[in-house]
Order: C-alpha cells, then sequence, then structure tokens
C-alpha cells in the first residue's frame, strides 16, 4: 500500500504565471488547485455531475500519447487503463472531458476504481482510501466541442513511489471562462 504524501510537499511552484493569464476568478481557482476537480464543478455549473464513461480500455505504455508516457515514468510494455469520461449535468450538458491512464498492477484499488464507470474518479478514489498528491504539469487553452476555445488542465496522481495516474482535462467555455488577459509588448503589439 503506498504511504500517505506529506500534506505539505511542494506542489507545481511555476503555475502561478500560467494561472494568472485568465481572466476568470473560476478559472484561476480550477486551475490551480491541487484538489478535487469535480466540486469545483459542481459548484461552478450549480448541480450534481454524473461520470459518462464512453471508452474503457486497456493498452500497451507504448501506444500511449507521449506526455502522458513520460509523466508516469513508463516503459513501453507497461499495460495501462485508459478511461475517456466527460462529466454531464443531469440534462445532458458536459462540463468537462476527461483522459485518464493509470498504471495496472501497481495498486489494486487504482485499478479497480479507474475501472468503475460508475462515478467521477476522484470521488472513487477517495470512497477507495487512497491517498495521492496531485501535481499539475500543465495548463491551458485547447478547442473546445464545437471550435471555440476551453481551459485544459493536465495533472499526475501520486503515490510516494512515483506517478499512477495521469489525467488531462478539458472544461466547457460555458462553466469555466477561457478568456485571458491580452498584455501589449513595448512596441505596441498584442502578446
Amino acid at each position: 500500500m503506498p504511504k500517505r504524501p506529506h500534506p505539505h510537499a511542494p506542489h507545481s511552484r511555476d503555475l502561478d504565471a500560467r494561472v494568472t493569464h485568465f481572466v476568470s476568478p473560476v478559472t484561476r481557482m480550477l486551475l490551480a488547485s491541487e484538489g478535487l476537480t469535480t466540486p469545483l464543478l459542481q459548484a461552478a455549473s450549480d448541480g450534481p455531475l454524473r461520470a459518462r464513461v464512453w471508452s474503457l480500455r486497456e493498452v500497451a505504455a507504448g501506444l500511449l500519447d507521449p506526455g502522458a508516457r513520460e509523466r508516469l515514468r513508463l516503459s513501453g510494455q507497461e499495460r495501462c487503463l485508459v478511461r475517456r469520461t466527460r462529466l454531464v449535468l443531469a440534462c445532458g450538458t458536459t462540463v468537462s472531458d476527461n483522459v485518464v491512464v493509470a498504471r495496472m498492477g501497481v495498486d489494486p484499488r487504482v485499478d479497480e476504481v479507474a475501472g468503475d464507470p460508475g462515478q467521477p474518479l476522484g470521488f472513487g478514489l477517495a470512497d477507495a482510501g487512497v491517498v495521492l498528491r496531485r501535481r499539475v504539469h500543465w495548463v491551458g487553452r485547447r478547442r473546445w466541442f464545437g471550435g471555440g476555445p476551453c481551459v485544459c488542465k493536465a495533472y499526475t496522481l501520486d503515490a510516494v513511489d512515483g506517478p499512477l495516474v495521469h489525467v488531462e482535462e478539458l472544461f466547457s467555455p460555458q462553466v469555466v471562462p477561457a478568456d485571458v488577459r491580452v498584455t501589449h509588448s513595448p512596441q505596441g503589439q498584442s502578446t
């Protein structure tokens, strides 16, 4: 069983500048948070969220996105569970689109929770008594369904011995505004 990480262990110290580029305080809070995302999304969307798992498959690490493979420190032969999930409101509106990559065979509780399509990952891990440290690796913007910009975040969930889960989340711009501050260079050009 993984040891419990120290609650005051250093986290992602270099994200502040990237987070402050976003105009919305809701967006900045969500991106800077190292806790559960789902309760913040429920508060921002004014409703309970359900996990809708639309893809769940076991793959060799060599077939993963290079960023996820590197952050999880995987060799090409290790097996991982890849879970594609949308968190949706009761009306069916998608609030977030998530790709979860979990290392298999390290902690059976993580294997079970990642393979359970019935609930959001964070709630499942908490219910199973799994304590992992969230380490944010990247925040920024991508394209939401329909083409407009959306906010996204990539992080790992780490045990004392290393990362077990890689998560990449895209957030609906209707719930998490993607507007960024425009700055001007000394030559008067927008950046």
